[in-house]
């Protein structure tokens, strides 16, 4: 879960999530890891639903980063194809285009 999340099912700041996540807090010896629930700071459905959204975000990322490596092989593998590719057998960009014969359309004839 975010920060966020925890400060509003908790009804805390990001500061002193912060501090008790680093145990820099001033009571940090005498915190124990407890349910919200039974504490009465939220309902089980808000819990739940916080949950349910924390493991979506981690799926939906562990996903992101599959495509994106999926993308990269992919990518990987063109560069390849292209590499072992025979020469195409266009001329080359460099090389002077060979001159069209002149178009004998029967205008010069009709004398």
């Amino acid at each position: 879960m975010t920060d966020a999340q925890i400060s509003r099912l908790i009804g805390t700041t990001k500061p002193t999530i912060l501090s008790v996540r680093e145990r820099s807090h001033w009571n940090a010896q005498n915190i124990k890891p407890q349910n919200p629930v039974t504490l009465g700071l939220c309902t089980e459905a808000e819990l739940e639903k916080a949950a349910v959204i924390a493991q979506r975000r981690a799926t939906n990322a562990a996903k992101a980063v599959q495509r994106e490596a999926n993308r990269r092989e992919r990518e990987a593998a063109e560069k390849a194809a292209a590499a072992n590719a025979p020469p195409s057998e266009e001329p080359a960009p460099d090389a002077t285009p060979t001159p069209e014969p002149a178009s004998n359309d029967g205008a010069e004839h009709a004398q």
